[in-house]
């Protein structure tokens, strides 16, 4: 499974903080007018218990108790309020004209002054009861009565659920407006990033030598650093350059005098011929190792910043150099290139990979070589091929793995010291591509075959 970016997870982090911040909100919304709403109920309720308190003491407990009161609420049959009276035993002893509908199993245990507030399911229909014990004075007794006020909850349930779809209802569109303007927020955040990849990706492909300035504080942190990287980089690289080449100028000139004297002295008729031999074989491997190490030096990836290489033009100047090279075999060189190919790298190594993979084709060729360039893949990973096949004898299945090894040789009845192949795969090795060696199918001679990734890789 792929891993989310780093906007996925900003964006994902910020969507389930806000989503789980409404929905709290929205709950204790609800929850809030919920609890108000039932508060307000049980104030009215506790005022119409007092009424029932005071009917009573207008009666003086004559036991006559009139059905109708104050509040009009509870003289109607099908409202929605309802008034109880139970004495000391529990027995009802009065009701009002909305309690008829319904029949009451209440069982009230006196309690002086025990006030209670709770919701039952009475017949199918909901109800909010307040419930209340007193003792109270009636002419020369003492009696004890639990006076009920009822209110069903259809009303308020439908009020609720109205508010509740009202509130989410809101808390969605804010959500979708919250989610709008992080979008834009993190779009707008991110930008100076992905300006940043914009500018790396034209250092990638050789457009731009270092990143701009013009950054936030926090991105310059890293943009400063890296472009002083980048120049200390650059002069690292060109100090190396040079020194490679003092070095190799310095080694190679003493080198090619002595080997130019040891020849010259086995000229001579008195000088020993078997040290002399020693030394120039010593000598030429020196030379070999020397230049072998020069080029696996300075091969692979020349620095942060690439250039984007044409191979046509080199492949058609290294054609027709070996083409003189080799006048005398009158080689045949196909070329096919296709358009708008192009090498993401350093032209030094292009070069190299080419110019000894066609120095060996012609060099082993019977007469003809044929060289293809194009590009593979799709736009997101796309791949440089590099093929060359010649008609020569080819590379044995068995040798075709260690001939890119250093000093090992296909063919050694041809000059060469069997290290230009190597340099080819340190080459392919440092640019993470892979190189093959195979018969060729048209020309019946060798075939290697490369394949470089191109862009970030």
């Amino acid at each position: 499974m792929r891993p989310l970016s780093l906007k996925g997870r900003v964006m994902l982090a910020t969507t389930v903080s806000v989503v789980a911040f409404l929905a709290f909100v929205s709950f204790a919304i609800i929850k809030s007018y919920q609890s108000a709403t039932e508060g307000t109920i049980e104030r009215n309720l506790a005022q119409d218990v007092n009424e029932l308190i005071n009917l009573l003491e207008d009666t003086q407990g004559t036991g006559w108790l009139p059905n109708e009161l104050v509040n009009p609420n509870y003289n109607q049959a099908l409202s929605n309020n309802i008034g109880l009276i139970f004495d000391q035993e529990g027995k009802l002893i009065w009701r009002s004209l909305s309690s008829y509908r319904y029949e009451f199993d209440f069982h009230p245990i006196f309690y002086n002054l025990n006030r209670k507030f709770y919701h039952q399911q009475i017949e199918g229909d909901g109800f909010f009861i307040y419930e209340f014990s007193v003792q109270l004075a009636l002419g020369d007794t003492i009696k004890d009565y639990t006076l009920m006020t009822m209110y069903q909850d259809k009303d308020y349930q439908r009020d609720a659920s109205q508010f509740t779809t009202i509130v989410l209802l809101w808390m969605t569109g804010g959500l979708f407006l919250m989610l709008l303007v992080i979008t834009w927020t993190l779009r707008w955040g991110f930008k100076p990033l992905r300006f940043l990849a914009g500018e790396l990706s034209e250092m990638k492909s050789g457009d731009r030598g270092q990143l701009s300035h013009h950054y936030p504080t926090e991105i310059a942190r890293i943009t400063r650093p890296l472009n002083a990287l980048l120049h200390r980089e650059r002069e690292s690289r060109e100090r190396l350059k040079n020194t490679m080449g003092d070095l190799a100028h310095s080694l190679k000139t003493p080198l090619a005098a002595i080997q130019a004297s040891a020849q010259s002295l086995e000229s001579l008729p008195d000088v020993p011929k078997d040290p002399l031999a020693d030394i120039i074989e010593q000598a030429q491997r020196m030379n070999t190792t020397i230049t072998y190490q020069l080029k696996r030096a300075v091969v692979g990836r020349q620095g942060l910043a690439q250039s984007r290489i044409d191979p046509k033009p080199l492949a058609d100047k290294l054609c027709r150099a070996l083409s003189k090279v080799y006048a005398s075999k009158d080689v045949d060189c196909e070329m096919e290139v296709e358009e708008d190919c192009y090498f993401d790298g350093d032209e030094g190594d292009l070069l190299e990979v080419l110019g000894n993979l066609l120095e060996n084709a012609f060099r082993l060729c019977v007469c003809q070589v044929k060289l293809k360039v194009a590009l593979l893949g799709d736009k997101q990973r796309p791949h440089l091929l590099l093929q060359v096949d010649d008609d020569g004898p080819g590379v044995p299945e068995d040798k075709r793995e260690s001939i890119l090894q250093r000093g090992v040789r296909a063919d050694s009845r041809n000059p060469g010291q069997g290290i230009g192949l190597a340099v080819v795969a340190d080459i392919v090795a440092s640019y993470h591509g892979h190189l093959t060696v195979s018969q060729a199918e048209e020309l019946g001679g060798a075939r290697f075959l490369i394949s470089l990734p191109l862009g970030n890789y």
